[in-house]
């Protein structure tokens, strides 16, 4: 079984770089599939390395889409979704 997750474009370039100089100099092919597997099982196995470098990440507080969900805007409605349904699919 598989699932999708969304990665940065950025990340995502330096991974296919990373897997095509494995290819390159070490002769060693796999798929993006398997390098991600392999990165996770590499950080639960690392686990106590990986809290440490994510306790160096910038707290979530400081995160603006984080802001913006603690600070919403009121639009003089209890709840909004079915205003959102009406707009997105004219229900």
């Amino acid at each position: 079984m598989t699932t999708t997750i969304k990665i940065e474009d950025e990340k995502k370039k330096e991974l296919d770089k990373f897997l095509a100089s494995l290819l390159l100099r070490e002769g060693i092919k796999i798929t993006l599939q398997e390098a991600i597997g392999l990165i996770v099982d590499y950080a639960l196995e690392n686990e106590e390395e990986i809290i440490k470098r994510l306790k160096e990440l910038p707290p979530l507080e400081e995160d603006p889409a984080w802001k913006a969900l603690e600070n919403p805007k009121h639009w003089g409605i209890k709840d909004s979704s079915k205003r959102i349904d009406e707009l997105l699919y004219g229900r």
